[in-house]
């Protein structure tokens, strides 16, 4: 276990005057928080938390006249659990080097465990979208991004390109169509469409993303013609988090729309301060319990690149 000692950090003990500064609090700024702004976040009370889809009724059929009604009954659908980790360190320091740090550094380790804390959420988050063609799944057994999510009353639809291509104008196109086409309900009908989307992007794809939905004419093109992509309502995330420079993701703006999804069952907390009695050092624990994952897949959709 680490302990903070005067040894640990000599120059803030030294008696050398000096200008102390920390980079990320007096020179630079907490990246702000995106995971919150794409994600669906609720609280939870239990150990887990059990999400379940129903699968409605079919096609209603025709019916002759005098003839008996066909009846159709409300099935379950898919059921994910979402489990919940937990997290947590501790800064340990002697009495004597909190007595002796002259330029007030130790007694904010609060700031560097809360940041530190952030982070990992910003990484959790990302990998539903880093992992989400492949380990992260949908309640259906099948990634999140899959060409061939199983549909109760039988079929399949998909919420990626048929083809795996870069982000454009014509695969962005393409996208936004199979979205009005592909995006069905268990029973197999199609749904409505979102009339506001989230373009989630690496920082690589950032000044693509916006060259796409900003540009008053067709972007990369000679001819005149206007970019029916501005019609729509977007919003566009840089996610730095992202490990994959050419994917590409699209979803619901309306967060209740998606599933994309994530539990707080502690949030992120300082505990109080507690003192070894055998030796006086004082400990700082941080500590939270969430889960992340995916309760649906329709209203999202996501692209590897090539």
């Amino acid at each position: 276990m680490a302990i903070q000692t005067r040894g640990t950090f000599a120059e803030l003990y030294d008696n050398i005057d000096k200008s102390v500064f920390t980079i990320l609090f007096d020179a630079q700024k907490e990246l702000p928080a995106i995971w919150r702004d794409v994600i669906n976040v609720k609280t939870s009370d239990r150990k887990f938390e059990r999400v379940m889809s129903v699968t409605g009724v079919g096609d209603i059929p025709e019916k002759g006249e005098g003839a008996p009604y066909t009846s159709s009954v409300i099935r379950p659908g898919w059921t994910k659990d979402f489990i919940h980790t937990e997290f947590g360190a501790m800064f340990e320091v002697t009495q004597t080097a909190l007595e002796d740090d002259q330029y007030d550094q130790l007694s904010q380790n609060g700031r560097w465990f809360m940041f530190a804390s952030r982070v990992v959420e910003e990484k959790r988050a990302a990998i539903l979208y880093n992992n989400g063609f492949g380990s992260e799944q949908s309640p259906d057994g099948v990634s999140i991004f899959n060409a061939s999510h199983v549909l109760k009353a039988g079929g399949t639809a998909r919420n990626t390109l048929a083809s795996a291509a870069d982000l454009s104008a014509t695969s962005l196109e393409q996208a936004l169509i199979d979205l009005q086409t592909e995006t069905k309900v268990e029973a197999g009908q199609i749904v409505a469409p979102a009339t506001s989307l989230t373009l989630i992007v690496p920082p690589a794809l950032e000044f693509t993303a916006h060259r796409l939905i900003n540009s008053q004419l067709r972007p990369g093109v000679a001819d005149n013609d206007i970019n029916a992509l501005k019609k729509r309502n977007w919003s566009v995330v840089v996610n730095p988090y992202l490990t994959d420079a050419d994917a590409w993701f699209i979803q619901d703006s309306n967060k209740k729309r998606h599933g994309m999804t994530s539990y707080t069952r502690v949030p992120i907390s300082m505990e109080p301060p507690r003192t070894d009695p055998r030796t006086g050092n004082r400990m700082y624990p941080v500590r939270w319990r969430r889960s992340f994952g995916c309760s649906f897949w329709q209203g999202l959709f996501g692209v590897p690149g090539v």
